[in-house]
């Protein structure tokens, strides 16, 4: 009976002495890193801005006769919007021309003398103090009709200012003053005109996106401003606030020549072809900017993408242990992302799984099944 239970404590010492089993390896599921073209594409709140903003000022006073528009409509350049009173300006033309006249007279009588003046000096019938006074007679009648021209076309310029012409073609303000109110430079802005076609599109360009962006597409961390590179493959797209796109597509003609110092941002402006004035300055819009062109760029799967206090990360597996790689991510593109920096092409992330494993750590690996990718 000792022998039996002798033998049972040695098997059981020896089954107590082995290893445990090693705990099953982890499989997780990862997708490819892959090099696809697309079309770049960035989105920025905007306001909209006319090409012109004209505030109508009166030059000259008087009382305001008449407005020939209707406030809120289009108006081409010259069209006549309003009209002052021009008895007084007229009165000062007719004075103007009468003194003109008079200079003209005198200037006569002083040539006229003058060369007589001349033909009797060689003989000794007048004396050279005599000449002189001829001389400065003529010279100061001359004088005297320049300024009276100048009297005349300052005449004519105030009773032109008498009629207040467009000076662009736009969409006319609300009038501020009415028929029969006095007004002149003192009195302010009597409308606002502003430009319909085409329309600007004001936008900030963040320095992050301006890094980012414009010096990965000039090539080279030592890209030249973004103003001397080529936007022609540019599109720029308006989103209004109903969620819908604007039929006309523009295109920017404006980089601000430095970053601001308050806000960290780089202003960008657009043109918009406004045919049908349906655009109205400070309208806000969403600015889509995207190339015509096509350029290649590595995608991940969104899937794979994780977030710590060091920044976006993918785990990779490589040789069958996990790695972790810090990535730059741009835009997302349906359930991918552009990575800048950080993997290569064909390398293989983790998708599934993420929470079971840790860098360096020995994993088993399945392909992402095709039907949902």
């Amino acid at each position: 009976m000792r022998s039996i239970t002798f033998v049972f404590a040695l098997c059981l010492m020896s089954a107590c002495a082995e290893e445990p089993p090693p705990p099953p390896m982890v499989e997780v599921v990862v997708d490819t890193v892959v090099l696809d073209p697309y079309q770049p594409k960035a989105s920025f709140v905007g306001r909209l801005h006319a090409r012109d903003d004209v505030s109508i000022q009166a030059k000259v006073s008087g009382y305001l006769l008449s407005h020939n528009f209707r406030e809120g409509e289009l108006v081409n350049v010259g069209d006549l919007l309003y009209e002052i009173d021009p008895a007084e300006f007229e009165a000062q033309m007719a004075r103007a021309r009468a003194g003109l006249a008079k200079a003209k007279a005198t200037q006569a009588v002083a040539g006229s003398n003058f060369e007589r003046g001349k033909g009797l000096l060689p003989d000794g019938n007048i004396s050279a103090s005599e000449m002189d006074q001829l001389t400065a007679n003529k010279l100061e009648a001359n004088a005297g009709v320049q300024s009276a021209l100048a009297q005349l076309k300052t005449a004519e310029v105030n009773l032109s200012y008498t009629r207040i012409l467009a000076p662009i073609t736009g969409r006319i303000g609300r009038n501020k003053f009415s028929t029969g109110d006095l007004v002149g430079p003192t009195s302010g802005t009597l409308n606002t005109l502003v430009s319909v076609d085409p329309i600007q599109a004001l936008f900030q360009l963040s320095e992050a996106t301006y890094v980012a962006n414009v010096v990965q597409r000039m090539g080279s961390d030592n890209a030249r401003a973004l103003a001397d590179s080529d936007m022609s493959d540019l599109r720029v797209l308006l989103e209004l606030s109903n969620r819908k796109f604007y039929k006309e597509v523009g295109h920017i003609d404006y980089i601000a020549n430095r970053i601001s110092e308050d806000t960290g941002t780089l202003e960008a402006r657009a043109s918009i072809p406004n045919p049908d004035g349906f655009l109205v300055p400070g309208q806000y819009v969403r600015v889509v900017i995207e190339s015509e062109t096509l350029v290649e760029a590595l995608f991940v799967p969104q899937a794979a993408v994780q977030a710590d206090q060091q920044g976006n990360f993918v785990l990779v597996v490589d040789n069958g242990v996990v790695q972790r790689r810090n990535v730059v991510l741009d835009e997302r593109v349906d359930d991918k992302v552009v990575a800048r920096q950080g993997v290569a092409e064909g390398e293989q992330v983790i998708v599934r799984g993420l929470q079971q494993v840790r860098p360096g750590q020995a994993v088993s690996t399945r392909p992402l099944p095709q039907a949902e990718d």
